[in-house]
């Protein structure tokens, strides 16, 4: 079996030579061309076969790497042309004819930006190893090093998790980077060009922050604020598992998401991140979320997720710990970062959370275990159907692990949390780093460490397609989750003034979108008003009780000056054929997560316990 380990630290590679090397070059960096050469050293075999990847750890989705590269070329070291040919969309096998050494040179056109995608121009070249270069099946477990040719003059910062092989290089000399092994080499994103770098210590741990992008923002308060986060997860885990560590950051119109790495993250965010509030604190949540990876997913992870197979789909049921667990300490941990005020921190798990999966039919179609399992095939599919389907392990994971930690502090009378089991985890994987961990281990982990029976309770909930016990999980904090009640607005003020009452706010279950002046259904929600009256995804919608819809918000407007209970009609185009069809709409039902009135003296505690900053 395949050895791994994605530990690696800077001193590891000092002073090392590599049979596997990589030349990048960035000549054509304007037409967002890469020149990739390989050089392949010590081979015994016959034959040898070069892969790309077809996905990258992290982002479970087969995602077809290798249509970017182009003009294939494998000679021998002296310039001899070798036979090779294609096995299967990604692979290819070298004929040797007794060489023992080969160089692969290809080109890749990177243009894409974001976290999973490499993009090169003139101005800088961001590149995400595992999209972009290929590995000698069979010889993953060398040490690798990649050599950068890139004018330093124009392109004077280099960022990356990978590891100097020498302390000082010469101007006229390419960077050497290296890595113990080909996991390792997939792992770590590279940035070279222009940006911005901030360098800090944290616990004797080497730490950089990297903003990438052309916008102005102000990276020595980001730096603090990551610094802060650094010191909470470090507390929360009780070390850091690294020499070094990257948060690099892409800013950018339109960017957004983060991909976790062992010794870096990838997140991306608009501009606003940065003179926004509520935009600021997304940021922030993201960054926790990403690093908190660096220990659940990177480290402790399902068994089938490392070693790893990039050539096809890693299935494993227990996306629910990797992305489940991290999705709700992300904002527990923003919490304890002082990133949010406990009255925020409720607001968010009230409609950040339980609300959202409240519009997620799906949670009654599929178990979040088998959402884990078809993440390849659903998570990244964006249908506009999805939501009657399939529920996000994220967002419904998230919800279960909140609701088993705040089940191990009831049930200890405040003595123990999940925290506790996440920490037992993070030690067992100390003692066998080649090793991930199976869903039998997690419970025993989990029980040993805080005492707690949860094996049948927990899979209830992750096996289950019933709606989860909110209320029988709240009661022993003080909390429920309800419907809120409105307070009515006042139709005069002043000296009585009469003004007309603002429509209440109805609901029919389907979303809209505007493309090219029409207003087209995106989504319609099963077992809804929109549902029972066959609205369809893409119908245009025309009018409302004969009256013009020229926009979303016009629509709204129409529907809401309707009314609850009373009867609306449609206007719509199906295929270009124009029908009608009648909708009742619903009064919308607020629910929030709120605090029991006459809390008890337990009740509190048992709160203040959970929300404690430690």
């Amino acid at each position: 079996m395949k050895k791994f380990s994605i530990e690696q630290q800077d001193k590891d590679l000092i002073g090392t030579s590599a049979f596997i090397r990589y030349h990048l070059f960035f000549d054509r960096a304007p037409q967002h061309i890469l020149r990739v050469e390989m050089e392949i050293d010590k081979i015994t075999h016959e034959t040898i076969t070069l892969v790309m990847p077809a996905w990258m750890p992290g982002s479970y989705k087969i995602r077809e790497m290798v249509a970017h590269q182009g003009n294939v070329v494998i000679t021998t070291n002296d310039g001899k042309l070798l036979q090779w040919h294609w096995t299967s969309k990604n692979r290819i096998e070298v004929q040797l004819y007794g060489a023992t050494s080969i160089r692969l040179s290809y080109t890749y056109f990177a243009n894409e930006r974001g976290v999973r995608t490499s993009h090169v121009n003139r101005f800088h070249a961001y590149l995400m190893p595992v999209a972009c270069l290929m590995y000698a099946e069979g010889r993953e477990d060398e040490i690798h090093h990649l050599y950068f040719h890139h004018n330093r003059t124009n392109w004077k910062t280099l960022t990356s998790s990978l590891s100097p092989v020498k302390s000082n290089f010469e101007e006229d000399e390419p960077i050497i980077l290296g890595a113990l092994n080909y996991d390792i080499v997939a792992d770590s994103p590279i940035d070279i060009g222009n940006h911005s770098v901030r360098k800090f210590d944290v616990f004797g741990k080497k730490h950089e922050l990297a903003i990438m992008g052309n916008q102005d923002v102000d990276i020595e308060w980001l730096a603090n604020e990551v610094k802060r986060i650094v010191e909470v997860e470090c507390a929360f885990w009780g070390d850091l598992p690294y020499d070094r560590y990257i948060f690099m950051l892409l800013v950018g119109e339109g960017q957004r998401g983060g991909l976790e790495h062992a010794r870096c993250n990838v997140s991306a965010v608009e501009p606003s991140a940065f003179s926004d509030k509520a935009t600021a604190q997304g940021m922030l949540t993201l960054l926790v979320h990403e690093y908190f990876h660096t220990w659940n997913i990177k480290r402790i992870r399902p068994n089938e997720l490392g070693p790893f197979d990039y050539s096809k789909e890693n299935y494993s049921r227990m996306l629910w710990l990797a992305e489940g667990v991290t999705s709700y300490y992300d904002d527990y941990l923003t919490y304890r970062c002082g990133f949010l005020s406990k009255d925020e921190y409720l607001q968010t798990i009230s409609q950040q959370h339980l609300a959202r999966l409240e519009r997620v039919p799906g949670r009654f179609a599929m178990s979040v275990r088998d959402s884990s399992y078809l993440a390849w095939v659903k998570l990244y599919s964006l249908s506009p159907d999805m939501n009657n389907r399939f529920p996000s392990y994220y967002l419904k994971g998230g919800i279960i692990a909140m609701m088993l930690d705040l089940y191990i502090i009831a049930q200890s009378n405040g003595t123990k949390r999940l925290e506790d089991g996440m920490k037992m985890l993070w030690e067992l994987y100390k003692t066998r780093p080649e090793h991930g961990v199976t869903e039998e281990e997690v419970i025993t982990a989990i029980e040993f460490a805080t005492g707690i029976k949860v094996r049948s309770i927990l899979f209830d909930w992750l096996d289950g397609t019933t709606e989860l016990p909110y209320n029988e999980i709240f009661a022993p904090f003080g909390l429920t989750w309800g419907v809120k009640k409105e307070v009515q607005d006042t139709d005069t003020f002043g000296d009585g003034r009469f003004f007309a009452s603002k429509n209440k706010s109805v609901f029919i279950g389907l979303s809209l979108k505007e493309e090219q002046g029409k207003v087209l259904v995106r989504e319609v929600e099963d077992g809804t008003p929109a549902e029972v009256a066959g609205l369809g995804i893409d119908d245009e919608i025309l009018c409302v009780n004969t009256k013009r819809v020229s926009s979303v918000n016009s629509f709204q407007q129409l529907i809401s000056a309707v009314g609850a209970g009373n009867t609306a009609l449609i206007t719509a185009l199906c295929d270009g054929t124009l029908y009608e069809t009648t909708v009742i709409p619903k009064e919308v039902v607020n629910k929030s997560l709120m605090y029991v009135q006459d809390i008890s003296n337990d009740q509190r505690r048992l709160l203040n316990f959970w929300l404690s900053l430690m």
